[in-house]
């Protein structure tokens, strides 16, 4: 069963309906029922006192497996942007277009097998169209403006820049596009997150990296981060809009892979040539082909981990990327430590921490981020 229809089960159990329209849980239930339709009591009955199949509520790991995968999550995605950083001197679309491949070839294959099993990947194509616009964002606005961040203020500032308008950007969207809260808490993380955008974006924060090739200023590596945080956060928002809406996390995932990987080729190809993709060094080949590896493979990971950890986990696997990202950052690249980029992103994992000391406490009747 895929995610979406984890969330349309859980909320037909906790609303107590026995129907929901356009789902694969439907037909389930409307099979179980015709079997018993010459006692009808005795049909409701078994509706009310069968619970769903232990491997469709249940996670799929325990909870000491579920932090190890969340770390490893948080780990792989550090290495993805490692291997991102070894690779500020190649076009950063090309970048972004090898690091989308993995996902399409990986998950090709596996939905093929979906397929054959008779598992329904999509059960409404509403979405589907404004899903790929979003996509396209995420592609060139996230992956490649991240790319060109890196190579304009380094590893330790781009990541806390970037991860924070995510999460500033997320609840903002997530209000106007999903109806959830913002309460008093999460205002101040927000304000504290903001502050700490704003001190890593001046120029005395960071410095260019010695081996980009780059001439933008550091305020333009400030504003790519930046934007790359909103266009995630974007992202985010209306994926989780096309999964509640009836598509499932693998063809969401597929999708927004094959939309990167035709259109950065297309666009690099037009722009750059073959010539100049022919130039690119194989250890960069390897880089880039490796952070794409890395990236799809803590997806996976986190995925997983977070059908099982509680919701505080969210923000603070995120909160220990910033530490990674930091302490990477001056150790492989000798990036300088500055009294703001240690300002910054200190306030920066201040205010994650307030995030998830806010979910932790109101995370009693809401035990996963698929039932949020």
């Amino acid at each position: 069963m895929d995610d979406s229809e984890v969330r349309i089960e859980s909320t037909r159990n906790t609303s107590g309906s026995s129907r929901s329209h356009d789902s694969a849980d439907d037909r389930a239930t409307s099979t179980a029922e015709s079997g018993l339709n010459s006692e009808p009591s005795l049909a409701v009955q078994k509706l009310h006192d069968e619970p769903a199949p232990a491997r469709e509520l249940r996670p799929p790991v325990g909870g000491v497996f579920a932090v190890l995968l969340g770390l490893s999550a948080a780990v792989l995605y550090t290495m993805a942007n490692i291997a991102l950083r070894h690779c500020i001197t190649v076009d950063p679309f090309l970048v972004s277009a090898v690091k989308a491949a993995p996902t399409v070839i990986v998950l090709g294959p596996f939905l093929l097998w979906m397929l054959s099993r008779g598992e329904a990947l999509v059960t409404s194509y509403r979405l589907i169209p404004r899903f790929v616009v979003v996509s396209i964002i995420g592609q060139f606005v996230g992956n490649a403006a991240f790319q060109i961040a890196l190579g304009t203020i380094g590893l330790a500032a781009s990541v806390p820049i970037t991860l924070g308008v995510l999460i500033v950007g997320g609840a903002i969207l997530g209000r106007i596009l999903l109806a959830e809260p913002v309460r008093l808490p999460t205002l101040v993380a927000m304000l504290m997150i903001i502050v700490a955008v704003i001190i890593l974006s001046h120029p005395s924060a960071s410095e260019t990296p010695d081996a980009s090739a780059t001439t933008h200023p550091v305020w333009v590596g400030a504003l790519c981060a930046a934007a790359s945080g909103a266009a995630y956060a974007l992202f985010g928002a209306v994926m989780r809009q096309a999964m509640t809406g009836g598509v499932s996390a693998p063809v969401t995932m597929f999708i927004s892979g094959l939309v990167g990987t035709i259109s950065l080729w297309s666009v690099t190809l037009a722009g750059s040539g073959l010539e100049s993709i022919s130039a690119v060094a194989s250890s960069q080949w390897s880089m880039m082909a490796a952070a794409g590896v890395l990236n799809f493979s803590a997806f996976v990971a986190l995925s997983v981990s977070l059908k099982a950890l509680p919701v505080v986990a969210v923000n603070l696997i995120n909160a220990s990327q910033v530490a990674m990202a930091a302490v990477a950052g001056v150790i492989l690249f000798s990036e300088p430590v500055t009294w703001p980029l240690a300002l910054g992103i200190s306030l920066t994992f201040a205010g994650l921490l307030v995030l998830a000391n806010r979910r932790s406490q109101s995370s009693g009747t809401r035990p996963t981020l698929q039932q949020e």
